[in-house]
C-alpha cells in the first residue's frame, strides 16, 4: 500500500535543519500503528524506534503488588526509543499505543550512526528527552499533590496536543487505570466538567468541547510540560514543508 506524498507530522523531525533530515531519510519507513501495539517492552532491547506522528502512546511502569500506571504521554511532540538515544538500549517501563496512528520507524543502529554524523539531530533529541524527563517528574508531583479533577484535566489537555481532533477515544476505566485511581472518582470528575460544558462525555469517548474552560479546571502541571515541548522541541530550525516529503511503503 502507497501513501500519497505529504509532510512529516512529528514534531522533531519536522523541525530539525534539512541536512539532518536529510540522514534520516532513507531509513525511515512510514508504518501504521494499532491500538494495543506494543513498541517497547520492559527489559528487552528497543528493537526499532518510532517518531509519533498521530495517535497517542502510553509510557506504562508495572510492579505485581500495584498494578500498572502511566509516567508518559507519547505523540507527535516525541519518539518512542528512548534508550536507543542513550546507548542503554533498555527500559523499565512498558510503551503501548492508546490511540492509533501513525509513525515514522527506523532502526536504532541506523538511528546512532546519523546522530554521530549531525549534531544537531543528537541536540533535537537530547532536548526531547529533556522533555520527557520534565513529563515524568511533574506527571510524579501531579499524582501525588493534586486533586484527581486537576490531574484529568491535565492528562486531556496533553492528550488534545498531541491529536488532531477533540474526540478522546478512552473510557472511564481506561482513564482510571492511567491515573492510577478508581473508576468512580473519574466518572464523578467527567459529569463534573460536563456540567461546566468544558467536555461531553460520549460512549467510550470524551470530547474536548471547551478547551480554555478546561485548562482553568487543570493543574500548574499541563503549563509546566506543554512549555517545555514548546521551548525544547517545537521550535529551532524550521523548514519548508516540501523538504520532508516523500512517497513511502506502509506497513500495517
Amino acid at each position: 500500500m502507497m501513501f500519497q506524498s505529504r509532510p512529516v507530522q512529528n514534531r522533531i523531525l519536522a523541525h530539525l535543519p534539512a541536512s539532518a533530515f536529510a540522514l534520516l531519510q532513507p531509513h525511515l519507513q512510514r508504518v501504521l500503528l494499532h491500538r494495543h501495539d506494543v513498541l517497547q517492552e520492559p527489559h528487552a532491547p528497543v528493537r526499532k524506534v518510532y517518531f509519533i506522528e498521530s495517535g497517542v502512546a502510553n509510557m506504562i511502569a508495572h510492579t505485581e503488588r500495584d498494578g500498572r500506571v502511566e509516567v508518559g504521554l507519547i505523540g507527535r511532540y516525541g519518539f518512542v526509543g528512548v534508550p536507543a538515544v542513550l546507548g542503554t538500549m533498555r527500559s523499565t517501563d512498558r510503551c503501548v499505543m492508546e490511540m492509533k496512528g501513525e509513525a515514522l520507524e527506523i532502526k536504532p543502529a541506523n538511528l546512532t550512526r546519523s546522530m554521530d554524523e549531525s549534531p544537531a539531530l543528537r541536540q533535537k533529541l537530547m532536548n526531547y528527552v529533556q522533555a520527557l524527563l520534565v513529563q515524568h517528574s511533574q506527571t510524579v508531583l501531579c499524582n501525588a499533590l493534586h486533586r484527581l479533577e486537576e490531574r484529568l484535566a491535565r492528562w486531556l489537555l496533553l492528550a488534545h496536543d498531541r491529536l488532531d481532533d477533540d474526540v478522546i477515544p478512552l473510557t472511564h476505566e481506561l482513564f482510571a487505570t492511567m491515573l492510577g485511581v478508581r473508576r468512580a472518582g473519574v466518572t464523578t470528575a467527567l459529569a463534573e466538567f460536563e456540567s461546566t460544558g468544558a467536555v461531553r462525555r460520549n460512549r467510550g469517548a470524551v470530547e474536548i468541547t471547551n478547551r480554555p474552560l478546561l485548562q482553568q479546571k487543570a493543574c500548574e502541571c499541563y503549563q509546566i510540560i506543554a512549555g517545555e515541548y514548546r521551548r525544547l522541541v517545537d521550535t529551532d530550525h524550521p523548514v519548508q514543508p516540501d523538504k520532508r516529503k516523500w512517497n513511502s511503503v506502509v506497513r500495517a
